[in-house]
């Protein structure tokens, strides 16, 4: 059974690495076109260089940003037209930190960017969504929202507001029959892992791919399948559910996380 998104017009946030990267690559390979935003033009130039198809549309952008969004959108809708889908995948946990050390600007600049971000997005783009045969709106979350720990808890609570967000929406777009879920990938080696691992190396002054090499184990004995996420590993699920195959699909929570949360509900 082929997923067949030909001509549909998504929307990707965030794409310049990670899921948001693959997530790009994927919807060009299926056929559509797609309307890509990151903060880092060089890495969105190189996205236009792989990414199959024609028609395609990438504008650099700060979503943490009010202005930024508005313009992006502006500019979206007069290079495409219309949007099919929408895909809130722009995020990052910012500082790797206990809640004693974050301060007020550390819980405003990521309630802003993985939040508010969402939140802006849905508000312009939902006009032109209302207008589509076939509207989604995917919110990539993190199972960060469902099980937090003593690390970065204001990412973990402001994920957990963009799930909360994913049932409101569904809610008040289903008379519309604009379908909103949300996927929650589970450890997936990403810049914020890199990041850290690079911390670490610095601080300690050892080995950084013995750090990368230690993390990457000792997170994947945490899940069932014994190996941590890469980006390609979220991209099937979220095709699936841009797809026609979804239909009947709205107001849910999937996770992709090699079996960490292991819930049965």
């Amino acid at each position: 059974m082929d997923i067949d998104l030909k001509n549909r017009k998504v929307v990707i946030t965030g794409v310049s690495e990670g899921i948001g990267r693959s997530l790009a690559l994927a919807f060009g390979q299926a056929g559509a076109k797609v309307a890509g935003s990151a903060r880092n033009s060089e890495r969105l130039h190189a996205i236009e260089s792989e990414i199959s198809g024609t028609g395609h549309f990438f504008c650099s952008a700060d979503f943490s940003k009010s202005d930024d969004i508005q313009r992006f959108f502006n500019e979206t809708i007069s290079a495409m037209g219309g949007v099919d889908i929408l895909i809130n995948n722009v995020g990052s946990i910012q500082k790797l930190a206990g809640f004693f050390d974050l301060s007020d600007e550390d819980w405003q600049e990521v309630f802003d960017l993985n939040l508010m971000s969402a939140v802006r997005t849905c508000r312009l783009f939902s006009s032109s969504l209302k207008q589509s045969v076939s509207p989604r709106i995917i919110n990539i979350t993190s199972v960060a929202a469902s099980r937090p720990g003593d690390v970065f808890p204001h990412y973990s609570a402001v994920k957990a507001g963009l799930c909360n967000l994913t049932i409101s929406l569904a809610r008040s777009l289903a008379s519309e029959k604009v379908l909103v879920n949300s996927v929650s990938p589970g450890p997936v080696w990403s810049k914020s892992w890199d990041d850290e691992a690079k911390n670490i190396a610095e601080k300690s002054g050892n080995d950084l791919q013995g750090i990368v090499d230690e993390m990457r184990t000792s997170s994947a004995e945490t899940l069932l399948l014994k190996r941590m996420g890469v980006p390609d590993d979220v991209t099937g699920l979220v095709l699936f559910l841009a797809s026609d195959l979804s239909g009947w699909i709205t107001a849910s929570n999937f996770t992709v996380d090699g079996g960490f949360n292991q819930n049965p509900y």
